[in-house]
């Protein structure tokens, strides 16, 4: 939004037109021995246009610092909204103004302005069509601004599962009514559905390999609970902030918990971050707003002890290979293979089924050593990540 306003581009112009005026009216003067009458009304204008002039620079130099604005606010505080949902907040902004106290009326000058969420105040800096703070939501009204914000996120998305990546805030294609779940998936959701008809919130952490079905795993559970859900990629948030940005990714975290408040909330990848005292804080918040809270990573070893004992994750589910049951269903006539299939994670199973089926068997036989090739250099990669 550019610095400019009705009144004041009245003003500018109304100042131009008198000047212009007063400058001809002083021309024809200095052309006559008598002057007119006309002169003098011109000369008058000239005299209006400078004092709207001398105004202007009076009401410049008494302007107010907009960078002083949201430190102390006549004793309201206010918090910047993360960088990640500065997008999200400006396209759901209405009823912009500019304050002009806090603006000189120089158009190159930084200037205050304000608009609405669902009736919630959000304040920034900008300076001509640029923002170069903020935005700023009131520390009192944090809650109800992401509240309104929120409530118009789930109404454009239209579905009840969103996904927080590199496109922002997304509906989650969840892709799976093909699945064929494990004993242990059975076994689990049997186990969620008790604690929940219990009203009780539990978190749980899955953990394993890459490719053993584990983000899966949490996708169909949350389905068969019909459940709604947000999948945020710490991913995403990793490349942000850094590893060690923990107190940066716990305030992102908080303010998605905020903003949509789901019924489960999956944090996808977990050990992309640090799990340090910031992120076990909102492990704490999360598991008093949402009914379930579901992790995966693939490995634990990093992880601070205090981030696996219940309270932050009730349950640590190990999800290592397939079970031989799914298994042997994946591969139905070709059971003789099941021996040398099974050490491989799901993903490499299921990419087998696939090639077997346009490939034909024997050219997909050909390529297990290949998979079973890719499946040891994952692993290793993994090993060395979680050891630096």
């Amino acid at each position: 939004m550019r610095p400019k306003t009705k009144r004041r581009d009245r003003t500018q112009r109304l100042e131009r037109y008198l000047t212009l005026a007063g400058e001809a009216g002083s021309i024809a003067m200095s052309l006559r021995d008598k002057p007119t009458p006309l002169d003098w009304i011109g000369v008058a204008l000239r005299a209006v246009g400078v004092l709207i002039k001398v105004n202007a620079e009076r009401r410049g130099a008494i302007a107010k610092n907009p960078w002083n604005y949201f430190d102390d606010h006549a004793g309201e505080l206010w918090t910047e909204v993360p960088t990640e949902f500065h997008r999200l907040i400006f396209e759901n902004l209405a009823e912009c103004a500019i304050d002009e106290a806090y603006w000189d009326g120089d158009a190159g000058s930084p200037y205050l302005c304000r608009g609405v969420v669902g009736g919630e105040v959000v304040g920034w800096i900008g300076e001509g069509d640029a923002v170069v703070d903020g935005p700023y939501v009131l520390c009192a009204r944090e809650a109800q601004t992401y509240r309104a914000l929120g409530e118009r996120v789930w109404q454009r998305i239209g579905g009840r599962h969103v996904l927080f990546g590199n496109a922002g805030l997304v509906l989650d294609p969840f892709g799976v009514d093909d699945v064929r779940p494990t004993a242990q998936m059975r076994e689990l959701e049997t186990r969620m559905q008790r604690f929940l008809d219990a009203e009780l919130a539990r978190s749980y952490l899955f953990a394993g390999p890459p490719g053993t079905g584990k983000s899966l795993a949490i996708r169909w559970l949350v389905r068969r609970l019909g459940l709604g859900s947000v999948r945020i990629d710490l991913g995403v948030l990793a490349r942000l902030h850094g590893y060690h940005g923990s107190q940066s990714v716990a305030t992102s975290l908080e303010t998605l918990l905020q903003l949509l408040r789901p019924e489960v909330m999956i944090l996808d990848d977990l050990d992309r971050v640090a799990a340090s005292g910031p992120l076990l804080h909102f492990l704490e918040i999360a598991l008093r707003t949402c009914q379930i809270v579901m992790a995966s990573a693939n490995c634990t070893d990093k992880m601070m002890g205090a981030a696996l004992r219940p309270g932050r994750f009730d349950e640590i589910v190990r999800v290592d290979r397939l079970d031989p049951e799914v298994l042997r269903g994946l591969l139905g006539d070709d059971a003789d293979l099941c021996e040398r299939l099974a050490p491989l994670p799901a993903a490499y199973v299921a990419e087998f089924v696939k090639r077997r089926r346009v490939l034909g068997k024997d050219a997909a036989i050909d390529e297990i050593a290949d998979l079973e090739r890719r499946c040891g250099i994952v692993a290793e990669k993994t090993e060395a990540e979680n050891d630096a």
